[in-house]
């Protein structure tokens, strides 16, 4: 089985790329702005590319700020699948790395929660356009990683930036990766 990897920056990207690996799974991985996708047909494809910043209430964001992010959050995963979609196996199957849970609401994180929710969005569409293949969002929760350190940036600028800061500094549990690995298998 082979698994392509886009957004390999992400530590959530590099911790799934070992597990995979260490499952016997064949991997390459390309960074979350590359549209030159490796050689071989893929079963599956994982698009974890992310950006939190621009951190604050929606009308306080610089609009071209706003507008990457969600270019980082949506437009590249989607920009990445089109790419590789031409070298998919049968039945593959591609996975996006999600955001927040879409139940709640995410103040100050409005770039980030409008990119996530487009892929939301798109996965549904993906599979009625193309039914032999499945469309997944992995939401991996929390997990202590560095993109955190864009919400302790902009501090109080953020709604959670207390829980942020308690959550890096050991205070909150969080979501391992090797949890986020399991969610990935039940995904598959």
């Amino acid at each position: 089985m082979r698994c392509l990897i886009a957004g390999s920056g992400s530590e959530i990207a590099r911790e799934l790329h070992a597990r995979l690996l260490v499952d016997g799974w064949e991997v390459d991985a390309v960074s979350g702005r590359s549209l030159t996708v490796p050689k071989g047909n893929w079963d599956l494809l994982i698009l974890a590319h992310g950006q939190m910043a621009p951190i604050d209430r929606f009308f306080e964001c610089d609009m071209s700020e706003w507008v990457g992010a969600v270019m980082i959050n949506a437009i590249y995963p989607l920009s990445c699948l089109r790419a590789a979609w031409p070298h998919r196996k049968p039945g593959a199957t591609v996975v996006f790395i999600g955001g927040p849970n879409m139940m709640r609401t995410s103040p100050t994180y409005t770039a980030y929660r409008a990119g996530k929710a487009m892929l939301e969005a798109m996965i549904g569409t993906l599979e009625v356009e193309y039914p032999e293949h499945k469309f997944k969002i992995l939401h991996p929760g929390v997990v202590k990683t560095k993109i955190h350190e864009q919400t302790l940036q902009a501090g109080r600028k953020a709604a959670n930036y207390e829980r942020v800061m308690k959550m890096m500094n050991g205070g909150e549990a969080t979501v391992r990766h090797d949890e986020v690995y399991l969610k990935l298998k039940a995904l598959l």
